[in-house]
């Protein structure tokens, strides 16, 4: 983008100079055509490299592997012991793939997906029964198989999906290809053609979870999503998919007709007391420890402990909470027998008292040198889960779009707190930069009129106070892990892009007035060209469609040529070509300062808007507002994530489980 610029750049104070003049045109015309050929071939090039599909994907294989091998182990507590919950094939009404047999183990389940035709099944369970291990524990036996030039298994959760608004965006193809781009930072052109090569396979997490209703209806958000699967080709075939959703949900569903077509379903079992018993002998570490929560598994099998612990998710909160050990001394702070206290009579109850420890056992063993106070995770984790757990009761909406009840993104968290507290936030944090940019304007006479910035200063300030942003799938700040890393490069890249430009219009008046003084029509013309691509830049920020970043740089360009040919934007004396460059260089050097003061301002606050209304959020957001957040809040997101109460959604996070994501909504600190 930026060598394009320069190089259109240049051309104009080439045609300018031919016009006077003062250059050879045949040199003119060879040069310039040697020059837009090697662009046009880089241009090419990048395409080409795009569009090859099977390339992207072996290396978008590479990266895959990495991140989901990290929550594999996430998922499993750290482990890498897995159980081998068995499933059975449950009949779809019609339309059922072929190749599905009875039943199988999670171990074989890659053998087992890979006998489907087509390659498209659907994994459903009870709540924590493994439905996300098992389709992560697939990805990575597939990609530890996979030959060049097959389709990579990605995942991605379906919370933000909303394919009933009829808009390009929000179809499965467009869902991918958004995803690959925002999680695993693929140019949009490659994304695209990996999804139309149907180089990916789509694994689809969460279905259930895009309602509030545990089941949902015939015109709920998850049955469009079950049509948009639907209408998923490859070819004359259904495209491959896996999908994972609670029974209770699919069975909704299903009894509505509305169910994965060509797909074979599979269900996760309980899991017996024999297993279980096989599952903690292998993972702890000393099984004397465990001898009575053993005995009382294999004595009563259909007890309250056993029915508690007969799921993998309860099973590794057994382990998590009762395997920690002390940094120091290494014992254990904690003994299993408490399992076996006579007032954990029902599942629920076992349930409880797991998710009641988890938190300080999960603090105490990732504090490190970083470490957070139990009490103040448990604080924080529960503003987020209420927070969630509200968008989901009350079916909240921003912009036409449902606010997440599983997902936090740091970009649209803001509706957590009070409007009324982000309002006076955004003003704080505002006030002072307009101000400032608009003292600079006035003091430090740029070439260019001050009254744009004493008008700029106002709408600015207006704008971002009283106007919420509304949700966007891929705005500038969709990801801020790191926001001060974030809103210094929008101010760095406005500040270059704004000198370069400025300066090299200050040169080019400079060189103007040198040669000849009264070409000011020229002169406006040509301002105009090098403006239209601050227009369309600025534009871009703003995340508009196409045809109104081309619209708005033309209008841009147009306006400021129009100013410059009418007010005669440099007065330069015409004392030769010499004179006229350093006059230029020093107006360069102001202007590009001034500029890019004034535009990263402007990018920060009006590209950068999520980016804003996020500190803003962390202002309001203090110990005794009653929605108590860490300052640091992406990298305590992060913690949580190692220390596996959180896991990674792609550009999101989620609770490492909906069970402790509803424990904590309910239950007071």
């Amino acid at each position: 983008m930026a060598g394009a610029v320069v190089a259109g750049a240049a051309a104009v104070v080439m045609v300018v100079a031919v016009g006077l003049g003062q250059v050879d045109p045949a040199g003119v015309v060879i040069g310039g055509g040697f020059g837009l050929a090697g662009l046009l071939l880089g241009v090419q090039a990048r395409r080409w490299q795009d569009s090859d599909a099977a390339g992207l994907a072996d290396r978008l294989a590479a990266d895959v592997a990495r991140a989901e091998t990290a929550a594999w182990r996430g998922l499993l507590g750290g482990s890498d012991r897995t159980i081998d919950v068995p499933f059975v094939h449950r009949p779809a009404p019609a339309h059922e793939a072929s190749g599905a047999a009875g039943a199988g183990t999670l171990r074989e389940v890659a053998v087992y997906y890979r006998r489907l035709r087509p390659g498209r099944m659907v994994v459903t369970g009870a709540p924590g029964a493994g439905k996300t291990v098992l389709a992560v524990h697939l990805m990575l036996l597939l990609l530890q198989d996979r030959a060049p030039g097959d389709a990579v298994p990605v995942r991605l959760p379906l919370t933000g999906f909303d394919p009933g608004r009829h808009k390009p965006e929000h179809t499965l193809e467009e869902r991918i290809a958004a995803h690959l781009t925002a999680t695993y930072q693929l140019r949009r052109r490659a994304a695209t053609a990996l999804v139309a090569a149907r180089k990916i396979l789509p694994v689809l997490d969460g279905l259930d979870e895009m309602d509030a209703d545990p089941e949902p209806g015939f015109a709920s958000r998850a049955a469009r999503a079950l049509e948009a699967v639907n209408a998923y080709q490859q070819g004359t075939t259904k495209g491959g998919i896996v999908l994972t959703c609670r029974t209770m949900a699919y069975s909704a569903l299903e009894a509505l007709r509305v169910w994965a077509q060509d797909a074979a379903r599979i269900e996760l079992q309980s899991l017996d007391a024999a297993t279980a018993w096989d599952f903690l002998t292998s993972r702890v570490t000393d099984t004397v420890r465990w001898e009575g929560v053993l005995d009382a598994l294999v004595a009563n099998p259909a007890g309250a402990l056993a029915r508690g612990l007969s799921t993998p998710w309860r099973l590794t909160l057994a382990a998590t909470v009762y395997e920690q050990r002390d940094p120091d001394t290494g014992t254990h702070p904690r003994h299993p027998d408490e399992l076996l206290d006579p007032a954990l009579n029902t599942p629920e109850k076992v349930r409880d008292h797991l998710l009641g420890l988890f938190i300080p056992s999960a603090a105490r063993a990732a504090a490190g040198s970083r470490g957070h106070d139990p009490a103040s995770v448990r604080a924080w984790l529960t503003t987020l889960a209420r927070y969630l757990d509200h968008n989901a009761t009350t079916g909240r909406t921003l912009g036409g779009q449902a606010l997440p009840s599983t997902d936090i993104r740091l970009d649209q968290l803001w509706p957590l707190a009070d409007y009324r507290w982000i309002r006076v936030a955004v003003t704080a944090l505002t006030v002072p930069v307009t101000l400032a940019v608009t003292i600079v304007g006035l003091v430090w006479n740029p070439p260019f009129p001050p009254l744009l910035v004493l008008l700029i200063a106002p709408a600015v300030l207006a704008l971002r106070a009283w106007v919420r942003p509304q949700i966007k799938r891929s705005s500038p700040m969709a990801a801020p892990h790191r926001l001060a890393l974030g809103v210094a490069r929008d101010v760095a890249d406005s500040f270059m892009w704004s000198f370069v430009f400025f300066a090299f219009l200050a040169l080019l008046g400079g060189f103007l007035a040198g040669l000849n003084a009264q070409s000011e029509l020229l002169h406006g013309i040509a301002i105009g060209f090098l403006f239209a691509p601050v227009g369309v830049y600025f534009s871009i920020l703003a995340e508009a469609r196409f045809w109104v970043r081309v619209v708005a740089g033309t209008v841009t360009g147009c306006a400021f040529g129009l100013y410059a040919w009418l007010g005669s934007f440099f007065e330069l004396p015409a004392n030769g070509l010499g004179s006229g460059l350093r006059i230029g260089v020093e107006l360069g050097l102001q202007a590009g300062v001034m500029a890019g003061v004034a535009f990263g301002a402007i990018a920060l606050f009006v590209s950068g808007e999520a980016g804003l209304w996020y500190v803003a959020l962390l202002l309001s957001t203090r110990q005794g507002s009653g929605r108590w957040l860490p300052w640091r809040l992406a990298g305590f997101l992060d913690w949580c994530c190692n220390a596996g109460l959180m896991r990674p959604a792609g550009i999101a996070y989620q609770f490492r489980h909906r069970e402790l994501q509803d424990f904590l909504a309910r239950t007071v600190p």
